[in-house]
């Protein structure tokens, strides 16, 4: 544990933190100008909670991984470490976020679920373009939802995410948790 903290700060310089800054901004801006019309802010927060979940999940790329492989920190805790700090400031944006829109729909789940989503494909790839799918996959799935809306079978597993958010969740977690333990097999 010592050795992430001391990791955490280097790793911390590592990030790029100004996309965070590049969506935060004119999200809040479109929530903010909803509210003031008087106009529901629903599908901005849906598209900021994408846009956000893709962010964390680039925090995966981790541009000095084979500098760092003779660590005695494994791959999983740095990535870890880099989720939580990229992770704290998304939480705090989404909730100033909320706080901007006056409202608690969509809660905290449905960003989560988008993120996890995301993490799951970003650290089960195994090509350079691993963390680049998984961050597609919050964006991509908020556009098929969109797209598709609430028609047919389809429509209804896609909108999950916002409307049954802590079940996927669940779902998701056993999911990666269920492929980690079976590729630690092998």
């Amino acid at each position: 544990m010592s050795v992430l903290l001391q990791a955490a700060l280097p790793t911390a310089r590592t990030i790029r933190w100004w996309p965070l800054v590049v969506v935060v901004v004119p999200v809040a801006g479109l929530v903010a100008l909803a509210r003031s019309d008087g106009r529901p802010a629903g599908a901005v927060l849906l598209l900021g909670a994408a846009a956000l979940a893709s962010l964390v999940v680039t925090a995966l790329r981790d541009d000095a991984a084979v500098t760092l492989e003779a660590l005695p920190v494994s791959i999983a805790r740095r990535s870890a470490l880099r989720l939580a700090l990229m992770g704290a400031p998304v939480l705090l944006a989404w909730w100033s976020l909320l706080e901007v829109a006056g409202t608690t729909r969509p809660g905290t789940a449905s960003l989560l679920v988008l993120a996890t989503c995301g993490t799951a494909v970003a650290t089960r790839g195994a090509s350079r373009w691993a963390v680049l799918a998984g961050a597609a996959v919050p964006v991509v799935w908020f556009a098929a939802d969109r797209v598709v809306g609430g028609r047919g079978t389809l429509g209804e597993v896609l909108g999950w995410w916002r409307t049954d958010p802590w079940p996927v969740l669940l779902v998701v977690l056993v999911a990666c948790l269920g492929a980690y333990v079976v590729r630690g097999r092998r």
